[in-house]
């Protein structure tokens, strides 16, 4: 964040705490018990955490909060890590902290079943795919190790938020796993996520105490304050996107706003000035934009929305920020209508929704129109419009998301989807489900070779042939009812490179025939023999004689000369070894022949 929109925030922030008032209320939880935020109770065990000396608490002020307050918490070494209306806030405090000291009216730790969402049921299912919502002051590394130490297998998904974990386990393992601090709820995962369709994160609209829980259902009480009253806005664009035709853009953006305003008394009117109070400012831009909240390029966050007075201050109170440097379209990914939806439902007060079927889940889908889920929350903030009852029809019953299809993750060599190595085989191995039954686990390798895996539900393939590059690892699940799933793994192998030692170890050569270096003969002809090693091998062994010529052995590490012709005389025969790099050895032997004694020859 640069310096200049620090400390625009800040100036936000001190008009937001001044205009905030009233006596504090039940904290906006989905799953907390309104009572138990009405007395203070002695803090629970922190349960099993990564962090030391540190953990997670929610505290609530009994009236709006001051800036006195907030350097008061940063002096005690207490971070601030989101924004809990009404007055609360969730912090990350050293153990030591004396809550009593700071005057409040209520602090405590969620209890792990208030991190489960209410659209949870686990009465039946045996395991279902969620998104784990972490603290946003944990590291992503340590929220991924905490899930896989709960035997949770991970999926991947390009579009998740940097604190969510898309988690495949069972009701138990969802249950201990909501014990640790670092986790702040759990929820149902969308088929897009869990199959890998398309899907776009939202960031959460924002506030000027900072960012909302995906645990919190409404912030404040809508443009119309305390109680279901209607709503008279303004919409005026500041700036057009570069991406769409002029009429394109305000003609989506009313049709989506309209969409509401067929379920609650609240109009929107065309207006010019940007900065008049109840007045949505429609923005395009790029990057840091002045606000605070710079925007990450194309591919990430498309938009973001800061909620109504007074929570949020005149001017910026409903205003929609869209990122223009995204490849914004109409009917198509990615269609401004239906991210547009979502952010007036924010821009109205609502929260994120946990149900994967509604506009207001924190993944952005195509839509046409509002789900039931968003009629039941926006009117809990404002008066349904003439025809549509203000009684809206019981919520479906909460329903855990068990796919029909099955689910297969790779878990070792690794859980990410790329993976270097040297060795020339690998060998994998992850879990795989299907509500029908496992029937069978195969792989595939991109540059050849296939095969099937040993196991069902845990499965182990290999050791699978790698080729020099980048090989696409491809496993596949057979449900018994034939249909399947798959995983894959890129495997970049690079082969060790080859060191070359040069041989310089010479033979070694031994005669065994005779068995003197010298000796003494009448006889015309000899034969030598004898044995010959090496650390690589022998290649040659050739004889030389000092007096009748040259030649080779045969054999080599068992060899003999052919018979070599001796003179009268001196005849010194030398053996010579050699390995294929030219190293030698040799041996030698002097024959001494005697002339030929004719009986009665006179000397």
């Amino acid at each position: 964040m640069r310096t200049s929109s620090f400390v625009i925030l800040l100036m936000l922030l001190s008009l937001m705490l001044l205009s905030e008032a009233g006596e504090a209320q039940s904290l906006r939880w989905k799953t907390m018990q309104p009572e138990r935020t009405a007395v203070l109770t002695p803090l629970r065990d922190p349960g099993p955490r990564k962090a030391l000396l540190r953990s997670h608490f929610v505290i609530q002020f009994s009236e709006s909060i001051s800036s006195d307050q907030l350097q008061s918490l940063a002096q005690r070494g207490i971070d601030v890590v989101g924004y809990v209306p009404d007055n609360g806030l969730l912090v990350s405090a050293p153990d030591h902290t004396d809550f009593s000291a700071l005057g409040l009216h209520w602090y405590g730790r969620p209890l792990p079943q208030e991190k489960l969402s209410p659209r949870l049921s686990f009465g039946t299912a045996a395991s279902s795919w969620l998104v784990v919502e972490f603290y946003k002051d944990v590291p992503i590394s340590d929220a991924r190790e905490i899930a896989l130490s709960n035997n949770l297998t991970l999926g991947e998904h390009p579009a998740l938020l940097p604190n969510h974990v898309l988690a495949f386990g069972t009701a138990n393992q969802f249950r201990n796993l909501a014990r640790w601090d670092e986790v702040e709820y759990l929820f149902p995962a969308s088929d897009a996520l869990i199959h890998g369709g398309t899907a776009y994160p939202c960031g959460g609209a924002e506030t000027t105490a900072g960012s909302v829980p995906q645990s919190v259902p409404t912030i404040g009480d809508g443009w119309d304050g305390p109680g279901l009253g209607s709503a008279s806005l303004f919409y005026a664009f500041k700036d057009n996107s570069t991406q769409l035709p002029a009429d394109s853009a305000q003609s989506e953006i009313p049709r989506a706003l309209a969409e509401w305003s067929k379920i609650v008394k609240v109009s929107f009117t065309a207006s010019t000035n940007t900065s008049a109070a109840k007045t949505i400012a429609i923005l395009f831009a790029t990057g840091d934009h002045g606000d605070g909240y710079p925007f990450d390029g194309p591919g990430g966050v498309l938009a973001h929305t800061f909620y109504p007075a007074p929570l949020n201050p005149e001017p910026i109170a409903g205003d929609m920020h869209f990122d223009d440097s995204e490849n914004w379209h109409v009917g198509a990914d990615v269609d401004l209508f239906s991210v547009a939806l979502h952010e007036t439902g924010h821009a109205l007060g609502l929260g994120h929704s946990d149900d994967p079927n509604d506009v207001m889940y924190p993944y952005y889908k195509q839509v046409t129109t509002l789900a039931a889920g968003d009629t039941q929350a926006i009117l809990t903030l404002y008066s349904a419009q003439d025809g549509v009852s203000q009684t809206p029809a019981p919520p479906t019953a909460p329903t855990t998301p068990v796919s029909s299809a099955p689910t297969i993750a790779i878990q070792s060599p690794v859980s990410s989807s790329t993976y270097a190595t040297t060795a020339a085989t690998i060998t994998m191995s992850g879990t795989a489900y299907d509500a029908s039954g496992v029937a069978k686990v195969t792989w595939t390798n991109s540059l050849g070779g296939n095969g099937a895996a040993a196991g069902g539900a845990t499965w182990t393939a290999g050791p699978i042939s790698l080729q020099p590059g980048a090989n696409v690892l491809t496993v596949t699940v057979y449900g018994q009812d034939a249909k399947t799933q798959t995983a894959q793994l890129q495997v970049t192998y690079t082969a060790p490179p080859v060191t070359f030692t040069p041989d310089t170890t010479p033979p070694s050569l031994q005669i065994t025939s005779p068995s003197a270096t010298t000796l003494y003969t009448a006889q015309s002809s000899i034969v030598i023999s004898g044995t010959a090693s090496d650390n690589v091998g022998v290649a040659s062994v050739a004889w030389s004689g000092s007096t009748t010529g040259s030649g080779m052995a045969n054999g080599t590490t068992q060899w003999s000369t052919p018979a070599i012709l001796l003179l009268v005389g001196v005849n010194t025969i030398t053996i010579t070894a050699k390995d294929a790099a030219g190293n030698s050895s040799w041996r030698a032997v002097q024959v001494i022949r005697r002339p030929v004694t004719v009986p009665g020859a006179s000397h």
